[in-house]
Parts: C-alpha cells; sequence; structure tokens
C-alpha cells in the first residue's frame, strides 16, 4: 500500500473518530436532559396525586394549582380515552401531547415515553396514569429545550467536522506538496538513472525540510557517483596510455628479433631496452595496485615509526642518487608515529625525489620533522620554480604531470600514492607552491599516544650536501 493511501485511510479514520465521539457527546447530553425531565414527571404525579381537584365533584370545585407550580408540566383528566378537563403550561399553550400507549398505576415503577403532538411538530415526555376513581392523569413535558439543544450540538458537530475536514484537506495538501511530491520526485529519476540516464538530477524545494534533505543528499550522491565512475574512467584511460607505450616497444623489439631484422649487435641493446619498458611496466602496474589496495581501505601495520629517520634515511638516499644536489633535514630529535613504516618511508621518498626531479637542478631541499600537538609533521620544501594555482589544485591527482612535454619523470602517480598512504594512516597532506617561490608539502600525522622518544634512535646530521 502507497503512502499516500495510507494518509488517506488515515485521514478517513480520524474524520470517523471525530464524528462518532460528537454523536455520542451529544445522544449523552440529550439522555441526562431527558433524565432530569423524567425525575420532574415523577415529582408533578406526587403533587398530582395529592393537590388537584380531579377527584371532586364538579359542585364543591377547588381552584387548579397555577401553572407554575408545574413549571412546564402539561396536566389533563382523561376520561374513557378523552381528555375532560386540561391545565396547559405557558410552553405549551398552543401544543398538546399525545396520549401515551402504557397506563401506568400510582404506587408502581413510573416510567414516562416520547410522544409526539397532536397538532403540529415537536416532541414530548408523557406519562398517563390512572387512579382509584377509574380515571387516568395525563402528565407531560415538552422536549422543545432539549430538541433545540440537540440541535446546537449536532450543528456544532457539524461545523467541527467541516472544520476537521478542511484542516486535514490543508494538511494533506501540504504534505503532499512539500513531503510527499519530492519522494514520488526521488523515484521518478531514481527509475530514470536505472534506466540509463544519468544527467537527471531532483529538482530541490523549500530549504528546511526532509524532503528537500532528502533530494539534496540523493543530488550529492548522484553527483558524487558521477564524479567516482569519471575518476575511474580517466584512471583506466591514463594506464591504458602509460602501459600502452612500454608494450608497445616491447612488442616492436620482439617483431623485430621474430623477423630477424636484428643484427648480432643489436641484440644486447634491445635485450636492455626491454628490460628497461619492463621494470617501467612492474613499477606502473605495483604504484596501481598499491593505490587499488589503498582505495579498499585494507588495513596497513601499525607499529611506533620516528618521521625523523626516515627523513634522514631519505637524505641519504638523494645524496647516493643526485649527488650534485643539496638535501637538508632539520629535526630536534626523535618523532614517533604509530603507523607503516614501509608506506610510511614510501612517503618520504616521494616527496624527496619529486622536489629534486620537478624543483631545477640548483635549487635546494629542506625537509623538516616536528611536533605540534599530538601531529607529527613532516615537511618537504624546495625552493625551485614553483607550480600556478590551477596546477597545485591538481597536483594530487593521478596520472596526472605539470609539464608532460618536459619529460616523462613517471608516471604521475607519486603524489597520490603520498596521499593515499597519509590518509590511510589517518593524516593529512597539503600543498602550496606559487611561481618563483617553491614549492612546500607538509604531512600531518597523529601520533596515537605513541610516546615521542625513542632511546636507540641514531642521531641526525643537520645537513646533508
Amino acid at each position: 500500500m502507497s503512502l499516500r493511501a495510507r494518509l488517506i485511510i488515515a485521514a478517513v479514520l480520524v474524520l470517523v473518530v471525530v464524528i462518532t465521539s460528537g454523536l455520542l457527546f451529544t445522544r449523552t447530553v440529550r439522555n441526562s436532559q431527558i433524565g432530569q425531565i423524567d425525575q420532574q414527571l415523577n415529582a408533578a404525579v406526587g403533587i398530582t396525586g395529592i393537590s388537584l381537584p380531579f377527584d371532586v365533584p364538579p359542585e364543591g370545585p377547588r381552584r387548579p394549582p397555577a401553572p407554575s407550580d408545574f413549571s412546564d408540566v402539561y396536566l389533563a383528566q382523561v376520561v374513557d380515552g378523552r381528555r375532560v378537563r386540561v391545565i396547559r403550561s405557558q410552553l405549551a399553550a398552543k401544543l398538546a401531547p399525545d396520549l401515551p400507549t402504557v397506563i401506568s398505576a400510582l404506587g408502581t415503577h413510573l416510567s414516562p415515553t416520547t410522544v409526539g403532538s397532536m397538532s403540529g411538530s415537536g416532541s414530548w415526555r408523557a406519562m398517563l396514569v390512572g387512579t382509584s376513581k377509574g380515571h387516568e392523569v395525563l402528565l407531560a413535558i415538552p422536549l422543545v429545550h432539549v430538541d433545540a439543544t440537540t440541535r446546537r450540538l449536532m450543528v456544532a458537530v457539524g461545523v467541527g467536522a467541516a472544520a476537521v475536514i478542511v484542516v486535514m484537506t490543508a494538511a494533506g495538501w501540504w504534505l503532499m506538496r512539500l513531503g510527499l511530491r519530492p519522494i514520488a520526485e526521488v523515484t521518478d529519476v531514481a527509475d530514470a538513472i536505472s534506466g540509463g540516464d544519468r544527467s537527471r538530477r531532483v529538482r530541490e524545494t523549500t530549504s528546511g525540510t526532509e524532503a528537500s534533505h532528502l533530494a539534496h543528499a540523493f543530488n550529492v550522491m548522484l553527483d558524487e557517483q558521477q564524479a567516482i565512475e569519471q575518476r575511474l574512467r580517466r584512471f583506466l584511460a591514463d594506464a591504458s596510455h602509460e602501459l600502452r607505450t612500454p608494450v608497445t616497444a616491447i612488442g616492436g623489439f620482439t617483431d623485430l628479433w621474430r623477423q630477424g631484422a636484428l643484427e648480432e649487435g643489436q641484440v644486447s641493446d634491445v635485450m636492455r631496452r626491454i628490460g628497461q619498458e619492463t621494470a617501467r611496466m612492474r613499477v606502473l602496474v605495483q604504484d596501481m595496485l598499491l593505490l587499488a589496495h589503498l582505495d579498499e581501505g585494507r588495513p596497513l601495520a601499525r607499529e611506533p615509526v620516528d618521521l625523523s629517520s626516515l627523513a634522514a634515511d631519505a637524505a641519504l638516499d638523494a645524496k647516493a642518487t643526485h649527488p650534485s644536489r643539496r638535501v637538508e633535514v632539520e629535526a630536534l630529535g626523535p618523532n614517533v608515529v604509530l603507523g607503516d613504516e614501509t608506506r610510511l618511508r614510501q612517503v618520504v621518498a616521494n616527496l624527496v625525489s619529486n622536489a629534486l626531479i620537478h624543483s631545477g637542478p640548483e635549487a635546494m631541499v629542506w625537509v623538516s620533522v616536528e611536533r605540534s600537538e599530538g601531529v607529527g609533521v613532516l615537511t618537504v620544501t624546495d625552493d625551485g620554480q614553483g607550480m600556478p594555482a590551477e596546477q597545485a589544485a591538481r597536483a594530487f591527482d593521478r596520472f596526472w604531470r605539470a609539464n608532460p612535454s618536459q619529460g616523462r619523470h613517471g608516471a604521475g602517480l607519486g603524489l597520490s600514492i603520498v596521499r593515499g598512504i597519509v590518509e590511510a594512516h589517518g593524516g593529512s597532506v597539503v600543498l602550496e607552491s606559487a611561481p618563483g617561490e617553491g614549492t612546500k608539502v607538509r604531512v600531518m600525522l597523529p601520533a596515537n599516544g605513541v610516546s615521542p622518544g625513542i632511546g636507540d634512535s641514531k642521531a641526525l646530521p643537520s645537513t646533508l650536501t
């Protein structure tokens, strides 16, 4: 059953409850008033049996009591079904009740009944009481006040029911407009997207409502999903592009060898080139596999790692691979975080290597390690040519290179791997760069409560050249 049908059923049930409650209340009030009238009639029977001279001969009449003595009571003597003498109340001066069908004897249980009028409209509560002289006394009280009260209550119930209908209709319209319609639109958009139309989005309504929040969250989810798919397609395209060159080179060399087009002195050179391209593909595949593992959230090793030692080792490696460059390490002492030493060592190595390659042959590189509020901070800075803001914003994108025409310098996965490893450790990485001002990359890793001091940490040189 749809939500709209459930709301309609609930509205009908509420309306039925309101109307039923009003009718029960009206009936209760009417029965209470009729009960009071019955008490008046029973009290009038006592007065009738004592005071009225219906049993006295006409030659010695007694003046009957004034109508006010009986309030609205209609009183008449009935002989053989015919009214002989009547005392009418003020309210019933022009009306007379019908005779009840049951005659009650004095001294027995008297039960008034509701009868109509002899002429005109209106109803009465009446009793026909038999006397010892062989005639009856008719006592009745008009129900004009009771009927008027009942009519007023019925009007009030009708007005209340109409008000409930109006309020529920307005609330239903409001709910349909602000609640159900956006949900139905979300359903339609979801069906369209499952049918292949990925461009559909939910129209966001008035802010601050649950439906608006749902529409916004649904659109954000679709945008993020589309962005992920675009990144995946771009990643596959870039990976295919990077692998195409070495695969083509290896395939070309093997075709030349198979066709016998290689001279004897060229075989060793071709094999060397095949080995280089194979190593290049191996590194690329390993980097892509590492990124896939990081995306999957696979757990990393957790052990105390000294960032200062990693910085010193990276500087020594840089001296071996780039003997003409200067790399300075600034660290006051051991700075321990909890993480995977192999992956964190790869982070530092990638950052230093990236700085040496892209900063220019004369630029210096600084590696600093410090602790700030329980966070280990490793910063790699160079004074090279720097990058414009739009290039710095894309520095961590996969397979992105600032100047691919100036040489390949890898596949463009180094900083992507850095960010993936750092975020897998619960940290963050920030790159700051500007043309002519060099580049600074800051890595922040939580220490996770590990003491910063390690007794057997090796001493660090202040400058390595």
